[in-house]
């Protein structure tokens, strides 16, 4: 670190060094929600499936999550809970966690409606655009029921890639956003939905393992 600091460009308060911990083996997790005046309205919480790393919009989703630890659950909501209160916040909100081992930390929380929220309201079938903008607009809103526990399908989004049309692109996913669409799909469990949202977004499937 000293060497690369020694030949980097010059360090100042105008011209910092960002230095990034990279948590190995993790889960990225999302919260979308409504919030209202600082209080919780309506959330989901979804997850990835790639481990945490790859950019949430280069992601494939899962909802309602799958494989994530009840404490996780919990920590993510009341997480999500006091940054809603301790921001005001009265709209659409998006925070993305990373986690491990029960260890639920936040990565960036966005005051937007996330480009995931259609696809949460349409596997929930709560319009959760309508309840933001009746709170922003100053109508009264309820929360919606919403039971993660008795929905009796799984919901996928899948990202779209065009490296085979771009010469000499790099298909590699990292930190930076390379999806250029998505798709959804419905399935009894997580592999009939993942499996058709693979073959809605053109991936080509094996015909023998190597």
């Amino acid at each position: 670190l000293d060497i690369f600091l020694k030949t980097a460009a010059v360090v100042s308060r105008d011209h910092p060094v960002v230095i990034s911990k990279y948590i190995t083996g993790a889960k990225e997790v999302e919260m979308d929600a409504i919030g209202n005046e600082g209080e919780l309205v309506n959330y989901a919480i979804a997850e990835h499936i790639e481990n945490a790393g790859v950019h949430s919009g280069d992601a494939t989703l899962l909802l309602p999550a799958q494989r994530l630890f009840v404490e996780t659950h919990r920590r993510v909501k009341s997480i999500s809970q006091k940054l809603c209160k301790a921001l005001k916040i009265s709209g659409p909100f998006n925070i993305q966690f990373i986690c491990k081992d029960n260890e639920v930390k936040v990565i960036e929380c966005n005051l937007r409606a996330s480009r995931s929220m259609p696809f949460i309201s349409k596997t929930y079938n709560v319009n959760f655009i309508e309840l933001a903008t009746r709170i922003m607009t100053g109508f009264p809103v309820h929360s919606a029921i919403i039971q993660p526990m008795d929905i009796d399908y799984v919901a996928c989004k899948c990202p779209m890639f065009s490296f085979g049309r771009l010469k000499n692109s790099d298909p590699r996913l990292g930190v930076e956003m390379s999806s250029t669409g998505e798709v959804a799909c419905f399935g009894v469990n997580v592999h009939e939905a993942f499996l058709k949202g693979m073959l809605a977004a053109n991936f080509k499937l094996p015909k023998k393992n190597i």
